[in-house]
């Protein structure tokens, strides 16, 4: 007697088994991805009761940085007289500096140029001479101390040839620890808002849910204005008074707790 192993079981066609595969397949997908997205929700979610909180801190701190430039313009018949002129005086200038005790790498040379200056009134454009231009950038620390640096620096500049004082600038040598020292406190008001309010509430305060930033403002080189004779080396019969003057640094934080 013949066995029939093809009965009705294994006569089922073709197409019915892969859109049976297909179904399983996609099940299996469709379970993985929601035990994903139950897990990410159970990562990320945030507590039920909590409570946002907004404060603001403020610092007043004296710049202790200052920035001076410093430039010679020379002109002369030739390229080479400018340019010895400037190179000279320059040199001179940057060592009256360095006597002051600034570190060589606080004196920096931003721009220098020679060019011809031509008389564009004749017709045909004629060489009439020759501009050398430098100018130095000084960093002078420390001037929330005294600021005596400053004003010997910008006397002694007039005094060996500077004839560009592009004036003085006031900033901070770290402005982002004072930036964060006051995110710290405005935090901490914060905190301390949102515990009163909790305490009347009769609740108790839970761990940080989150932390953002609202407006911090960032400490700016303040100018100082000389007067229109020293600004373009006129010289002085004795050094300025260099006032610091003095800057608010503010930050804006908001806090969100949990409430237990």
């Amino acid at each position: 007697m013949e066995t029939n192993m093809n009965g009705p079981q294994n006569n089922l066609p073709k197409a019915i088994w892969l859109t049976i595969g297909g179904l399983v397949i996609a099940f299996l997908a469709l379970s993985v991805v929601d035990k994903a997205n139950n897990l990410f929700k159970s990562l990320s979610s945030k507590p039920e009761n909590t409570i946002s909180m907004s404060a603001e801190a403020k610092t007043t701190a004296v710049p202790d940085l200052a920035t001076i430039n410093v430039g010679v313009t020379s002109n002369a018949s030739s390229a080479k007289l400018a340019a010895d002129d400037v190179n000279t005086k320059i040199a001179q200038i940057t060592d009256m500096v360095k006597q002051q005790g600034i570190d060589p790498k606080d004196i920096t040379t931003p721009n220098y140029s020679v060019y011809p200056v031509q008389n564009y009134y004749t017709g045909n454009q004629k060489i009439t001479g020759y501009t050398a231009n430098e100018t130095i950038t000084i960093k002078v620390r420390g001037v929330d101390k005294s600021t005596d640096k400053v004003s010997k620096i910008l006397d002694g500049a007039t005094a060996n040839g500077g004839n560009q004082i592009q004036g003085v600038y006031f900033t901070f040598n770290d402005p982002d620890s004072l930036k964060q020292n006051v995110r710290i406190q405005a935090i901490a008001k914060a905190k301390q808002k949102a515990q009163d309010l909790a305490n009347a509430s009769g609740l108790k305060l839970g761990k940080v849910v989150s932390v953002s930033e609202g407006n911090v403002t960032t400490p700016y080189p303040v100018p100082y204005a000389l007067d229109a004779k020293n600004a373009m080396g006129g010289g002085v019969s004795s050094a300025p008074s260099i006032e610091t003057g003095s800057q608010d640094i503010t930050a804006q934080m908001t806090v969100v707790f949990e409430l237990k």
